[in-house]
């Protein structure tokens, strides 16, 4: 298994705007994450639920970049790097490699 998983640049929404709202889309895509989670563990982790997982968890991604653009950032690998630091510090990730 890769140590990575790619992204890719995601398309924001035409409009987006650091609001209350769009903060809170944030949330509401997490706890679907969490609710789908739920149906694959009771449902016996099929691969449909799994993939119902994957598709939330892409929402998730989308609406938080949405926010992030929305704050003025269009290149957001800073401040992923800067995550991956305090994880390693936490000694979270551990294999010392920073890029591939």
């Amino acid at each position: 298994m890769s140590k990575y998983v790619r992204v890719g640049s995601v398309r924001r929404f035409d409009s987006v705007k650091p609001d209350k709202a769009q903060a809170l889309k944030v949330l509401e895509e997490a706890a679907e994450v969490f609710g789908a989670w739920q149906v694959y563990e009771k449902a016996g982790k099929g691969d449909v639920f799994r993939d119902v997982i994957l598709d939330e968890c892409a929402d998730v991604i989308q609406a938080t970049l949405n926010l992030v653009a929305a704050l003025g950032v269009e290149d957001f690998r800073p401040f992923m790097d800067a995550c991956e630091k305090r994880n390693r510090e936490r000694g979270r990730i551990t294999d010392g490699v920073t890029d591939e």
